[in-house]
């Protein structure tokens, strides 16, 4: 994501900005035959970092309660098959997070974060369920209509705005899943693991065993997981006591409780390198991922990503496009081969990874950002864009099928060496940046109408006539496609309402 004044954001005039702190960074998997295909958890685990910033817990949250929900699925004697849908369910569990905070920010304004994070497991079948839900919107600022028609709405009405979100959340988070390959199972423990086990939860309100067993399992962990990083064993034991058999399955939550009291399992629960832990908690522990399904799991994260506005729908899938699209036109001699253009398409899809660690009301800002919003833009990005190069590598060793060949760009003309190491990789940089820098400009943000396509090569003319070098080359490339069919195609002027928040296709 380029940052500066047309970085699209959130913040109200006058609202202060709390600058999160820096995590340090994830450790990279290691990997006792590096050259070998991956597996799948090997390329899933570096990115559900991503998702814990965009829920706001812990960098490591995901990790540490697949391999609590193994540990229960094991407990209760689940089949291989169906554990392997729930590990998968516990590091994808917040598919639709950026979807859901999104919604909740054009539903409830400057509460939207803390009505956001007590939802899970909010009793509104209560008045003082909801009235603990809705008093964020009595101290919150904003426009008063707004901010009572929600309080009535969560205390009095029938809660629509709460449920909408839950709704957004589970099956957005489960068509993501889908679309990455994963199976029924885990779509559905995605889904339902906000319901509570007295029927009192959401989306659906479905109570007892009618909410899925891998949901319940999945809830357990994550209730677990959370509690532990706030204080530790004691602490996951007491609150597990205390929610069973009205937020938890009882029977679950007992099996949790039992496994606290394990040196073992509290020994994996802590370890410093999570991501060895998770990779080894993988039912299955054998299998490879192909170059198809390492797209289809890098492509559903691009849709996680771009779901954290309505501004930046699509924006990735734009992206990649430009992209590769300029690519195709560029002299003979910055051709890239057909394992970098793969590369380029997978890096394209997830250049904004680090976006996530954006507050969405920061994004969606009807005005310029000022400085003290920049520094927020940017704080966090480290830890975000420290898995990329590992997940890009791993996905370049994925095989590739003589199908998915068929479907790639022609073959290079003959005579024509593909470039290869510092200066691939800084082609595929300026490619990116060209076009990342291109849609921005081309698509409509909170604060400004989308500039032209004339008026956007203009400035970036402009900044290539300054720099030089490779960066007029791409521009020349960038320009030549977009006189092809192909680019009017892709770049055709969105229209849509930023209140309507369309995520699932």
């Amino acid at each position: 994501m380029t940052l500066g004044r047309d970085t699209a954001s959130g913040l109200r005039p006058g609202v202060p900005v709390r600058v999160p702190q820096a995590r340090p960074p994830i450790p990279s998997l290691v990997r006792p035959e590096p050259d070998a295909a991956p597996r799948l958890a090997e390329l899933v685990i570096p990115l559900t970092p991503a998702l814990d910033v965009a829920e706001g817990v812990p960098a490591t949250h995901a990790m540490r309660t697949a391999v609590v929900a193994v540990r229960l699925g094991r407990a209760l004697e689940l089949d291989q098959a169906t554990l392997t849908d729930l590990y998968y369910a516990a590091l994808l569990k917040d598919l639709g997070a950026t979807a859901a905070r999104s919604k909740a920010l054009h539903t409830f304004g400057p509460a939207s974060s803390a009505i956001y994070h007590a939802l899970p497991g909010a009793d509104l079948s209560s008045l003082a369920g909801s009235m603990r839900l809705a008093l964020p919107l009595l101290r919150a600022g904003g426009e008063w209509r707004r901010r009572l028609a929600g309080f009535v709405d969560i205390t009095l009405g029938r809660a629509n705005g709460p449920v909408q979100i839950e709704r957004l959340r589970g099956r957005t988070g489960a068509s993501i899943a889908l679309d990455m390959g994963f199976g029924r199972g885990t779509a559905d423990a995605i889904i339902s693991r906000h319901e509570r086990w007295d029927g009192r939860g959401r989306p659906e309100a479905n109570s007892g065993e009618d909410v899925s067993l891998l949901g319940r399992i999945l809830n357990v962990a994550h209730v677990l997981v959370s509690a532990w990083f706030e204080g530790g064993p004691a602490q996951a034991s007491a609150r597990l006591a205390r929610l069973a058999g009205n937020q938890l399955d009882p029977g679950v939550a007992q099996h949790a409780i039992g496994l606290l009291a394990s040196p073992g399992f509290l020994a994996e629960l802590s370890a410093n390198e999570p991501e060895q832990v998770a990779l080894a908690a993988e039912p299955t522990g054998h299998g490879y991922v192909s170059a198809s399904r390492a797209d289809r799991v890098i492509a559903g994260f691009a849709r996680f990503i771009d779901a954290k506005s309505p501004w930046t729908y699509r924006h990735s899938e734009r992206v990649r496009e430009l992209a590769t699209g300029t690519a195709a036109h560029l002299d003979a001699a910055l051709q890239l081969g057909p394992t970098a253009l793969r590369r380029l398409k997978r890096a394209a899809l997830l250049h904004d990874i680090a976006r996530l660690a954006t507050p969405t009301e920061v994004l969606d800002s009807h005005r310029t950002l000022s400085d003290a919003e920049i520094e927020v833009v940017r704080s966090q990005r480290p830890l975000l864009r420290a898995s990329l190069p590992s997940v890009l590598d791993l996905a370049d060793l994925a095989p590739v099928t003589e199908t998915y060949v068929r479907d790639e760009q022609p073959a290079l003309a003959d005579g024509v060496t593909p470039l290869e190491g510092a200066q691939r990789d800084e082609l595929i940089d300026t490619l990116l940046t060209l076009a990342e820098r291109f849609e921005a400009m081309t698509a409509p943000r909170p604060h400004r109408e989308r500039r032209t396509f004339d008026e956007a090569l203009g400035m970036l003319r402009q900044q290539a006539a300054r720099t030089g070098g490779l960066d007029q080359l791409v521009l020349a490339g960038l320009e030549r496609f977009l006189a092809t069919p192909t680019a009017a195609a892709v770049l055709a002027p969105r229209t849509f309402d930023p209140n309507a928040i369309m995520v699932v296709d």
